[in-house]
């Protein structure tokens, strides 16, 4: 099959341009054909004047004459040439980098100029514009814009995929012929050849549609298959039914009142506990909702009905914060114990030895719980914070017992990705906080001047007794970011507070030093805390009431409300200042909506429609597959690619009468 061929075989090019695609796993023709173009944009031919678009993108034809080097009053080389357009008028062309063709091209010769066509103090100028000698696959028409990775161009990929545009016919169908006609879907191959080099706006439209569907239709079968199998096979060994009255004497114990959406999503976890399969549930709510006390309720639940529980935390001060909590809500009602890789070995030993005796009732710890000689008498429930934290595989060996699983996770997740990317687990989301929490004052901050302020007031709320996080982008000054650094900042903020108390901490620093920094500010050891996104879940400080992140502009919506919860997590008054170095209109609006607005879901809604899943997660991160065509904003597509899923897995579940679709299914890489 030509679509196996690699690509070191087919193509002409230089050894750098094949190493670049092995790194980016672009090895067969297939793998190229299917680097699809992030847009397409027009380059109709323009050969008059009065055709010209100021301030946009022209494609302009014409004689390119009187090329010539010049130098900058700061020693750089520019090119400078004219363009005579049909109508004989003149317009200026400037290259900042000077193009590899023109070093042979003969003067008067006819070229196509690609780039932003303004006016330069009375000249009309195309500024740094591409050369083309002849249409070839450049101009005259639509063409696919590449995400470029140098050497590897947009120019150069157009070029090479054009010639492999005949062996789409091999690309086989894997979509259902009935979704296709429902769908008004065009075919496979017809798609990947028109994404790649459409003949109008329309066929770009509908060869995007139909890869897009395919791919979040592929998430939703991988993702829902598995659900609907786990639902076939598993049993409930682990059937509780929940009272209700002896519920809300658990209530009691709290010394304070659950909020309507924390009942709520204990009574869907209850419910779980009750059906013919084991539960198997996500719970998202912002930092502070309390997530954690929902899960010590439901763990109860089990425990009184002579089963175990797990909670399992991604680090060892989360895990030894957990353990200090469960101690405190099961009392005598249960035996709680600690697990982390910190634990000396001869302890270990009585702890799971007495965990395989049933001895013990509820387990808290890290990765250490998953080690094969870890064996429980009877797990009942599982509960795993942060899910994204831990792997595949990781998480299976807990849900291998059938135990049932809650999963919770302070990461906003917008609606649309909660159904495409969690299909296989039901959601709850807690979306109130406790009552009496103040909400965060946040502001933006973008001149020396507040700044300046800022400080003043940050050492006027240490003086109260309160703490502070200064989170930074960076470790080390970089070359190529211009971005805060930790040491840096580190150090010109013990210089700017020196009678405060300052520490720092990154991610490259070892799990016990980072513990053993977040202990000490737990415990009032020092006053401000210059530290890198590593804070982002992390122990509770009560007494951090202030948060300053410098260069902002770097960070998501999302993952800014996450920093913004480590603090405010009591009845004093907090702050979060952001801090943006770029003088850009368009990021401080984007910003602002951070002083608007305080619901996490609410943000991650803002970031995906303007960043994007990519920006916003980062590819192949917290569980995210890759997307080429496919956008998380468009609900209206997602909920129909679930709904077929449904259809098709309820009629067949192993998808025998899909043999490419199964296939395609089982050799992709699972992402969640």
């Amino acid at each position: 099959m030509s679509l196996s061929l690699p690509l070191k075989s087919v193509l002409k090019t230089t050894s750098a341009h094949l190493k670049k695609l092995e790194s980016l796993d672009k090895k067969t023709v297939q793998d190229l054909l299917e680097y699809f173009p992030r847009k397409v944009e027009s380059t109709e031919i323009i050969e008059d004047f009065p055709s010209v678009k100021l301030g946009e993108k022209n494609t302009l034809v014409g004689t390119l004459c009187d090329f010539r080097r010049e130098k900058t009053a700061r020693g750089k080389t520019l090119g400078r040439a004219a363009l005579v357009l049909a109508d004989g008028a003149t317009v200026e062309v400037v290259w900042f980098q000077i193009p590899y063709l023109l070093r042979n091209l003969k003067d008067e010769s006819r070229v196509f100029l690609v780039g932003k066509v303004d006016r330069n103090y009375g000249q009309i100028q195309i500024s740094n514009p591409e050369v083309h000698v002849e249409k070839a696959v450049h101009v005259g028409g639509l063409r696919a814009v590449y995400s470029e990775s140098p050497p590897i161009t947009s120019k150069w990929l157009r070029e090479k995929i054009v010639g492999l545009l005949p062996l789409v016919k091999e690309f086989g169908e894997i979509l259902p012929a009935e979704i296709l006609e429902a769908e008004n879907l065009i075919g496979k191959s017809e798609a990947v050849r028109a994404i790649h080099k459409p003949k109008s706006w329309d066929e770009w439209e509908a060869a995007r549609k139909r890869l897009a569907f395919e791919e979040v239709f592929e998430v939703q079968v991988r993702s829902l298959q598995e659900k609907f199998l786990r639902e076939q096979q598993a049993k409930n060994q682990y059937r509780v039914s929940f009272d209700a009255a002896q519920v809300k004497q658990d209530f009691e114990r709290l010394p304070f009142e659950l909020t309507q959406a924390q009942k709520r999503v204990l009574l869907h976890i209850l419910k779980d506990f009750e059906k013919d399969r084991p539960a198997h549930r996500l719970v998202q709510g912002d930092v502070g909702s309390g997530k954690t006390v929902v899960a010590f309720l439901a763990g109860l639940v089990q425990v009184r009905a002579g089963n175990q529980v797990a909670l399992l935390a991604p680090t060892e001060i989360l895990a030894q914060q957990h353990f200090t909590g469960a101690k405190k809500f099961f009392g005598d009602d249960a035996h709680v114990a600690l697990l982390t890789g910190s634990v000396p070995g001869k302890k270990k030993e009585e702890i799971k030895s007495a965990l395989r005796a049933g001895e013990i009732d509820v387990l808290v710890g890290t990765h250490a719980i998953l080690t094969e000689d870890t064996e429980f008498a009877n797990l009942g429930l599982a509960v795993i914070d942060e899910q994204h934290r831990f792997g595949v595989k990781q998480r299976a060996i807990l849900q291998e017992t059938q135990c049932h699983t809650v999963a919770m996770t302070a990461t906003p997740i917008p609606r649309t990705l909660a159904l495409t990317i969690y299909g296989d687990q039901d959601i709850s989301v807690i979306d109130e906080l406790p009552p009496g929490r103040k909400q965060i004052v946040t502001r933006v901050i973008g001149d020396t001047k507040t700044r300046e302020k800022m400080e003043v007031f940050l050492d006027d709320q240490v003086a109260k007794e309160r703490q502070v996080f200064w989170v930074c982008p960076l470790i080390d000054e970089s070359d190529k970011v211009e971005a805060r650094n930790v040491r840096a900042e580190f150090e010109r903020i013990r210089e700017r507070f020196q009678n405060r108390k300052v520490e720092f901490l990154h991610g490259k620093m070892k799990p016990k030093e980072k513990d053993a920094v977040m202990q000490r500010f737990q415990a009032r050891e020092f006053d401000i805390l210059v530290s890198t996104s590593v804070i982002e879940v992390g122990v509770d400080i009560p007494h951090a009431t202030v948060m300053v992140i410098e260069n902002a502009e770097r960070f998501g919506l999302a993952q800014l409300h996450q920093f913004r919860g480590r603090i405010g997590r009591n009845e004093m008054q907090s702050y979060c200042f952001l801090m943006v170095d770029r003088k850009d209109d368009a990021q401080k609006t984007r910003l602002r909506s951070m002083e608007k607005y305080h619901s996490g879901q609410k943000l991650a809604e803002i970031d995906l429609k303007l960043r994007g899943m990519g920006e916003l997660y980062g590819v192949r991160q917290s569980g995210m597959p890759d997307f080429k065509c496919a956008s998380l904003s468009d609900a209206e597509m997602l909920q129909s690619a679930r709904d077929w899923a449904v259809k098709v897995l309820q009629e067949d579940v192993e998808l025998k009468k899909y043999p490419r679709l199964k296939a395609r299914v089982e050799s992709e890489e699972v992402f969640f």
